[in-house]
């Protein structure tokens, strides 16, 4: 049977519950730093690219970084933490560097070609090289003191 003293811990139980998960402030934001850069392809700055930093070494302090591309090819990192916390920079560290550029096609003809083919692929706008975290030869040290400005030129 639930009654009043029933209720009452019940609505404690989930009091204390909810109020302890708020308790431990979040994640830990590690800290970053500001890194900015520019790719290159084919003699053009490359625009509307995924530019993404991913630890050379098994080093749970050194974060994976992404940016975008602008018109210019120019991009600034930044960092996931969680769904809720993303921070400018990039933590410090050695990086692979990984350059993704996709073709963006009509929608409605991606969602008819869905239908017949959902394993489809995009047509790569860059080397299949860049794109593979273990196989890019791009490498950046962010350095916690210091410039961190990186210029990347892709090769065919």
């Amino acid at each position: 049977m639930f009654d009043r003293f029933s209720a009452l811990l019940t609505i404690l139980s989930v009091t204390v519950v909810l109020g302890s998960a708020g308790c431990g402030g979040g994640p830990k934001i590690p800290q970053t730093i500001s890194v900015k850069g520019k790719v290159m392809y084919q003699d053009k700055p490359l625009a509307d690219a995924l530019v993404g930093f991913v630890s050379k070494l098994d080093n749970k302090d050194v974060f994976p970084a992404h940016g975008t591309t602008n018109e210019n090819g120019e991009f600034t990192l930044s960092t996931y933490i969680d769904p809720q916390h993303e921070v400018s920079g990039a933590t410090p560290g050695e990086f692979v560097v990984t350059v993704t550029k996709n073709e963006q096609p009509d929608m409605e003809k991606v969602m008819e070609e869905f239908k017949n083919n959902p394993a489809m692929e995009f047509k790569k706008l860059v080397p299949e090289k860049y794109t593979d975290g273990q196989a890019s030869p791009l490498a950046a040290s962010v350095k916690a003191d210091g410039d961190n400005t990186f210029e990347f030129t892709l090769e065919d």
